[in-house]
């Protein structure tokens, strides 16, 4: 990730007391490794490695604590642009499915769909961050297919997990996530 993304958007006198103490705490243990790091290159470095796990520790509810990476509630456009394995077929098929992801963590999404994809299929998406923040791009991933649900309006629920973000993709998922958290944990 770009040296110091995370404090263009993110102020240490900001954050919440809890947060704060965190950050704090990483910071002196830090400091018995490497004297010199600076109190704002802790706090990145927490929210980059620490930070999933304090929140999920935190805020987790019944049923979360399996997940790595703590999920955010969301409402994003999402295309699915190419089906490139699906579990009962061999080849890929093009396909321009549009959809709306509804929580979104480091690790994956789960978005609703008009069509149901099969379990175990890889797709290539495309996140349009845009729609709903216009300093970050567009990601496109590559993601396999670990859940999916009928639901009540004959619709479909489909879970995800990245196998692979493109680019810059995931300085720009790390930024937008980060900065909804921001907002959501300090408003």
């Amino acid at each position: 990730m770009e040296e110091g993304i995370m404090r263009k958007y993110i102020r240490y006198d900001k954050l919440s007391a809890e947060i704060k103490d965190a950050i704090y705490k990483y910071w002196e243990a830090a400091k018995q490794n490497k004297p010199d790091i600076a109190l704002d290159d802790a706090m990145e470095d927490w929210f980059l490695h620490q930070f999933d796990a304090f929140m999920i520790a935190k805020y987790h509810t019944q049923g979360d604590n399996m997940r790595k990476h703590f999920r955010l509630d969301v409402e994003i456009p999402i295309r699915v642009v190419e089906l490139l394995i699906e579990s009962s077929k061999d080849e890929a098929e093009a396909l321009e499915l549009i959809g709306t992801i509804v929580n979104i963590s480091k690790g994956g999404l789960y978005f609703i769909s008009d069509i149901p994809l099969e379990l175990s299929s890889i797709i290539r998406v495309v996140i349009d961050f845009r729609a709903v923040d216009n300093e970050l791009t567009d990601i496109e991933a590559l993601a396999m297919v670990v859940r999916h649900d009928r639901r009540e309006d004959n619709r479909y629920g489909i879970g995800v997990m990245f196998s692979s973000i493109y680019d810059n993709g995931k300085r720009n998922l790390n930024i937008f996530i980060l900065k909804n958290l921001s907002y959501y944990l300090y408003s």
